[in-house]
């Protein structure tokens, strides 16, 4: 066993008298093709649950829009949908872990031996700080290195198991905490319902707006971000210019809703601490299209006289 291998298992707090025999195994054959499969598994299993998770609250979401009968709608997939990753990348760590884990396997030991000895290009102090942990935990009491392998190698797939309905359990809370939600705009109101069971939507009356915020901006991050925000009495907004229309054009939709808004209503343009310009030809025309719809995207946008030239001067 070179040194570096010794030197290694003493940091991870391998007992000293099972050095030798743990370095003096071999990787199994297709070892590195096992670990990447586990990892491409773990990951497909996240993106297929994250994909299925976010198909149905799309379709939720356009569905109840259309039962009522709206312009716009919009929906988020809430902060369950990121414990529900964790959880999958765990089941899939566990279930392979499982397959591929027999206690006296002489293959099982030679590849957590490899594994030990490995050590990590990447995120090596947390690598480390996980085997030390696990080490810790579950070889305690083993007299041989066959008995260290076989309560380390169970033992890690328990706690990916332990670790799988822990985040599940995650899930269930940031579900109701922060849940997923589906928002539409009829004529008349916006409604924003959580997606849990019994849930109730929060309505806000069109007519009961008090500020309209408006902007074209190119963000830094979002690119072209059509900007069309009721804000009302209680501190609440929508930002429906950033909603999918389900049926026709989007500015279309914001020019119906628009229309029912008081006469009075105060108007204020769109500010970003980025220093992006409110009013951006780029964002207009790429929303507006044609002449007409920049006409009309205009028309819901009320420059004023100085925007007006500034934006003939940038076209």
């Amino acid at each position: 066993m070179s040194t570096d291998a010794a030197l290694r298992l003493a940091q991870l707090g391998v007992p000293a008298e099972f050095h030798a025999e743990i370095g003096a195994r071999r990787s199994p054959r297709f070892h590195t093709l096992t670990h990447l499969t586990i990892v491409l598994f773990s990951i497909a299993l996240a993106t297929a649950a994250i994909a299925t998770w976010s198909r149905y609250v799309d379709v939720a979401g356009r569905d109840e829009a259309r039962s009522a009968n709206a312009l716009l709608y919009d929906n988020d997939i809430g902060a369950e949908s990121l414990g529900l990753l964790f959880a999958m990348l765990f089941a899939g760590g566990w279930l392979c872990g499982s397959i591929t884990w027999r206690r006296g396997s002489e293959n099982a030991r030679n590849g957590w031996a490899a594994d030990l000895i490995h050590e990590p290009a990447k995120n090596k102090a947390v690598t480390d700080w996980v085997w030390r942990a696990m080490i810790n935990r579950h070889t305690r009491g083993a007299i041989s290195a066959d008995g260290f392998l076989d309560r380390l190698g169970p033992g890690i797939v328990r706690d990916l198991r332990f670790a799988f309905f822990a985040m599940l359990g995650l899930t269930a809370a940031l579900g109701l905490m922060f849940p997923a939600h589906i928002s539409f705009a009829t004529d008349s109101a916006v409604t924003d319902r959580p997606i849990l069971p019994f849930s109730r939507g929060l309505v806000k009356l069109i007519p009961n707006a008090t500020t309209v915020i408006t902007g074209c901006p190119v963000l830094p991050k979002e690119g072209n971000t059509l900007v069309y925000r009721l804000r009302f009495a209680d501190g609440t907004d929508a930002n429906i210019g950033g909603w999918q229309p389900l049926s026709g054009s989007r500015i279309a939709a914001l020019a119906i809703i628009s229309a029912r808004l008081p006469a009075g209503i105060a108007r204020e343009r769109f500010s970003n601490p980025i220093g992006s310009e409110p009013l951006a030809t780029d964002c207009i025309k790429a929303y507006g299209g044609d002449e007409n719809g920049i006409a009309k995207l205009l028309q819901l946008l009320r420059p004023s006289e100085s925007e007006k030239k500034a934006l003939d001067g940038r076209s």
